[in-house]
């Protein structure tokens, strides 16, 4: 039987707890959380997903202001860890903190490590127009990201995945690794293999201001960032000074396309606002507009007209 200790902070954390509780030769006995900071409108504290999940199954739950105090690294050290498993905790841990496990730290990374090493990896494929990607489940390291692989699980993207469809096919993944890995740790433990770190790639984390689109950009790449940040920050742009959130869109390759007009209006119909953009046309086919409710094209052509030759941004 594994002592293990959870730290992380998202739905993607709460998976994993929930898996690592069927497992037999698990015992679950901690599950670290960041201290909740949001609030709702009446301004309650907003318990985030691991946050629940631990009060819903009784688990023995910590929210230390640091992972990495004596006070809090004393508690750790007496419930004896085999494995300390960090699952988007948002947190650096020091070097004392990781020798804690008598076994080893852990980590499950969305992406097929060393590529995309950092923060935002499910956004990343989808900004680079990914065919692949998957997650990792790595020996912990003091380096972001750097430490030996011990199981890989890949993931097809299709084309026309947001980032929700991705993320929850990660999610998928990073479970099925921790229960691979739990039914012969000794043999997984064993095959790990460094990193090549000359395939190294990095990404950072998201900003609200990523999600703006320039049309002088290549029309594929503005409809990856649609894709990539649908659910924040959400690609935006400006017509008339008034910002237009947009949800949903394709492109329209034209690598013959000589219009340098970036931003112009070039068709309006209920199917999509068609744009020009660099090597072709970057259509807008679900939006919100600043203090509206979001609409399919149809619907908002209802209320607002656009003329064909006008500009956004």
């Amino acid at each position: 039987m594994y002592n293990v200790i959870v730290a992380g902070s998202t739905d993607f954390t709460r998976d994993c707890i929930l898996q690592l509780m069927e497992l037999d030769n698990v015992n679950l006995n901690g599950v670290i959380a960041p201290i909740d900071t949001k609030k709702d409108r009446k301004g309650n504290i907003i318990n985030s997903p691991v946050v629940e999940i631990a009060l819903d199954k009784k688990l023995n739950l910590f929210q230390p202001e640091s992972i990495n105090k004596d006070d809090f690294y004393n508690i750790l050290s007496d419930l004896s860890p085999d494995f300390l498993i960090v699952v988007a905790y948002g947190k650096i841990l020091n070097k004392r903190t990781l020798s804690l496990p008598k076994i080893m730290p852990l980590n499950i990374h969305g992406s097929l490590l060393p590529v995309l090493r950092g923060a935002s990896p499910v956004e990343h494929a989808l900004l680079y127009g990914f065919e692949k990607s998957g997650t990792t489940l790595q020996k912990m390291d003091i380096k972001l990201d750097e430490g030996d692989i011990i199981l890989q699980h890949e993931v097809n993207i299709d084309k026309d995945w947001q980032f929700n469809d991705l993320y929850d096919k990660i999610k998928e993944s990073g479970v099925y690794l921790l229960k691979e890995f739990f039914k012969d740790t000794d043999k997984h433990i064993s095959n790990m293999i460094k990193q090549d770190d000359s395939l190294a790639t990095y990404c950072s984390k998201i900003k609200k201001e990523d999600g703006k689109l320039d049309f002088s950009k290549d029309a594929v790449s503005l409809h990856n960032m649609t894709r990539a940040f649908v659910r924040w920050p959400t690609a935006y742009c400006f017509y008339k000074n008034v910002s237009i959130k947009v949800f949903n869109s394709e492109c329209v390759c034209k690598s013959d396309n000589k219009d340098s007009d970036f931003g112009k209006i070039v068709d309006v119909n209920n199917n999509g606002i068609y744009i020009n953009a660099l090597n072709g046309l970057y259509v807008i086919k679900e939006l919100q507009r600043e203090g509206k409710k979001r609409q399919t094209v149809k619907e908002f052509l209802c209320g607002n007209k656009l003329v064909v030759g006008e500009y956004f941004n």
